[in-house]
């Protein structure tokens, strides 16, 4: 199984058609700073537990902050089993410009 890359369009585009998940794996300071609605910090301590009890028939968005170490990761998470996997091209950084910005935990 493989991740396919995403723009920020497409995924608001397949958000409102419809529920997928989002997990950032941004550091906790940058995500507490202001991450996606909906997104869950994902990191080494936490990624197996979410692995365990998400719901892998729904799309997974993985974001970082530019795009790049999503790659990696998207992977990573393809084969654990999520059935749709997607690296969301521009990261935070450009998703940020254009969306609003949610801080709460």
């Amino acid at each position: 199984m493989n991740f396919k890359r995403i723009s920020i369009e497409e995924v608001s585009q397949l958000d409102q058609k419809q529920s997928i998940n989002v997990i950032d794996i941004r550091d906790p300071q940058s995500f507490a700073a202001g991450h996606m609605p909906q997104a869950v910090n994902i990191n080494n301590q936490n990624a197996a537990d979410y692995i365990e009890h998400t719901d892998k028939s729904k799309p997974l968005v993985v974001v970082c902050y530019h795009g790049h170490s999503s790659q990696p990761a998207a992977q990573y998470f393809a084969a654990q089993g999520f059935e749709e996997v997607y690296s969301m091209d521009g990261g935070f950084e450009v998703w940020k410009l254009n969306h609003p910005v949610d801080t709460e935990q």
